[in-house]
């Protein structure tokens, strides 16, 4: 049986193969809006429990996170040699973790930003509404 596909002709990715490239993947880009002006910031991050988790410190992300943004995150791969790729979008609301428990979990994970970890201690978790995936053969 052939593979799902939109209008473009992109194969359709289940939830599955979502939820797989997701774990695997190491960075990935969430958008918001900050100061009533579309972000985008490359972040690496974590797959756990269905959920994406990245470190961050004082600023836009936080901000956005404290006022539990409806944000996205996107995560992709793409080989130019021949012409194959894929992407994941999450659409969801962005939230500070807190709970002790939560962050201590999380802190088991070994997520280390690349970017400053001295002041990127704090953990914001995306919950996710939807989960779309396409790739291209």
């Amino acid at each position: 049986m052939p593979e799902p596909t939109d209008r473009h002709g992109l194969e359709i990715l289940s939830s599955e193969e979502c939820d797989r490239l997701l774990t695997g993947g190491v960075i990935g880009r969430i958008a918001f809006v900050a100061a009533g002006e579309p972000v985008i910031l490359p972040v690496n991050y974590r797959y756990h429990r269905g959920t994406i988790v990245l470190r961050t410190g004082r600023g836009e992300k936080l901000d956005a996170a404290g006022l539990a943004a409806p944000c996205a995150f996107e995560v992709d791969d793409w080989d130019e040699a021949t012409r194959q790729g894929w992407s994941v979008v999450v659409r969801g609301t962005m939230e500070e973790v807190y709970r002790p428990d939560e962050v201590a979990e999380l802190e088991a994970l070994g997520l280390r930003p690349w970017a400053s970890p001295e002041v990127r201690h704090i953990w914001i978790r995306i919950r996710p509404d939807e989960i779309t995936g396409r790739r291209l053969r």
